[in-house]
């Protein structure tokens, strides 16, 4: 496939071998494959820098927390933002309701971290996709975080459905909030 013998005369002398005349077999070589493996090469970098040409981030916790803190001032509270390392904490205020919104990671490794915070300001619920949970969920949070991924690196719109951690006082009726408005971010 792409070589060629070529048998020489008997009494002729091959240019490579230094041999008495004999029958010597000059093998020429074809640069085709070559060259389809080159420009396949060239063809899948090219599509690669294209298509991965950044992670998903997980959403701008920025983003996020100005999405919460205008979902808020809808219903009647006042927020403020606190930057803390590389997440967001959004106070909110609303008479005697007081509240602690944070975004918990959707494998529950932040889940102590949160805990402490809400601690000094009352009970902790969870929310996801417009539904409030006594507990942090657990599956449905990393099937939505994995399919994204694959949303993301198919060039689809990556929809976001960030869990929340809210801290609530006893005055404050978190249930009552309609979250579903924040359910899908992207």
């Amino acid at each position: 496939m792409g070589h060629r013998a070529v048998k020489l005369l008997p009494g002729s002398r091959s240019p490579w071998s230094s041999q008495s005349p004999s029958l010597v077999l000059a093998v020429t070589h074809s640069y085709a494959p070559k060259l389809f493996l080159a420009a396949a090469l060239a063809l899948t970098l090219a599509l690669k820098l294209l298509l991965y040409h950044r992670e998903p981030d997980p959403a701008d916790p920025e983003m996020l927390g100005k999405a919460v803190a205008a979902f808020l001032l809808q219903h009647g509270y006042e927020s403020r933002l606190e930057k803390r390392f590389s997440s967001i904490l959004i106070h909110a205020n609303a008479g005697k309701c007081r509240m602690l919104i944070s975004k918990a990671v959707p494998q529950g490794w932040d889940r102590s971290s949160i805990e402490l915070l809400a601690k000094p300001v009352g009970r902790l619920t969870y929310v996801f996709d417009g539904a409030v949970h006594a507990h942090q969920p657990f599956l449905a949070p990393m099937l939505d975080e994995y399919w994204m991924r694959v949303r993301f690196k198919l060039g689809l719109s990556p929809n976001r459905h960030p869990v929340l951690a809210v801290a609530a006082s006893d005055d404050c009726a978190v249930d009552a909030l309609p979250w579903w408005e924040l359910g899908v971010l992207s």
